[in-house]
């Protein structure tokens, strides 16, 4: 038995709810730019208007990247926002934590939207099953790349998380990732992955899935397993009814997560490229200056 409850709807809210997380980085940039920003330019650009601001910096930003600069700029990208170097001097424990989490979404972020391309957007274009073997690995749940790989990226982000509130709460100094409003992604990120692993094992009993087949989704298959044994008289409904209170709980985890994302310290991982951008510009500048 196969369970399916994804149906227009649902990207439909996928989609309200991306487009809410654009508008919330927005708003947070609009109010990062109500500040001095003496630093980043003349005095005339503290008499412009926030979305003026915007504009302006936005032109910078690609005026300087396609320029002389763009070689050092690419290499501070990718060393302060991809790799985070000055993080992993500073506090190695910290940079693994941010790490596995940060780039652990963002993967899985990545593989959930191929997913549902796969599932539900070729078949629009009238795409026939045994095409492309990359859509089919995607479009099938079993498959044992998309099992592992998905499990995989919930395990590392798991353990981010297992290594953030070890640090945040058993040693005596507190890291900024545990600061209030972090603690609040951290708890949706957490509640995301445990859910999604309480569906997978659901959904490997409702559909009896065999081993040589559930294994390559380790977590949710052997918790199913661990599932059967605790519950062993629990008929096939209940199992049902567990599925879709799972999918539900971590669908709108999913979505207050989106809307978050971009009032929490989170977000400056979003916008640190650009500020990597001005940040060389600035330094090329002062440089030249000094010369």
């Amino acid at each position: 038995m196969e369970i399916k409850l994804v149906s227009l709807h649902f990207w439909i809210l996928h989609i309200i709810f991306t487009l809410a997380i654009i508008a919330g980085l927005f708003y947070r940039i609009s109010t990062i730019l109500q500040g001095s920003l003496l630093e980043y330019g003349d005095v005339r650009i503290n008499r412009m208007s926030r979305w003026k601001k915007f504009w302006y910096f936005i032109g910078k930003f690609f005026r300087t990247l396609f320029s002389r600069n763009f070689i050092p700029i690419v290499i501070t990208i990718i060393t302060d926002s991809i790799l985070h170097v000055k993080l992993l001097k500073e506090n190695k424990l910290k940079w693994i934590a941010h790490t596995f989490i940060f780039w652990g979404v963002l993967a899985l972020f990545i593989l959930s939207i191929l997913s549902g391309i796969a599932v539900e957007i070729a078949p629009l274009f009238n795409y026939q099953e045994g095409t492309c073997g990359f859509l089919d690995a995607l479009a099938d749940m079993d498959h044992w790349a998309t099992a592992f790989l998905n499990e995989t990226l919930n395990a590392i982000i798991f353990l981010g998380i297992i290594i953030a509130f070890i640090r945040g709460f058993v040693t005596k100094k507190k890291i900024g990732m545990m600061m209030f409003q972090d603690i609040f992604l951290i708890i949706f990120i957490l509640v995301i992955i445990l859910s999604g692993w309480f569906i997978e094992a659901a959904r490997y009993i409702v559909e009896r899935t065999p081993t040589y087949i559930g294994w390559f989704g380790y977590v949710g298959f052997y918790l199913g397993r661990l599932l059967k044994l605790i519950f062993p008289q629990a008929a096939q409904e209940s199992w049902i009814t567990a599925y879709k209170v799972f999918w539900h709980l971590h669908v709108s985890v999913v979505w207050l997560a989106f809307v978050y994302i971009p009032f929490s310290k989170f977000a400056h991982a979003l916008l640190s490229p650009v500020a990597s951008v001005i940040n060389v510009m600035e330094k090329r500048k002062a440089e030249q200056n000094n010369h």
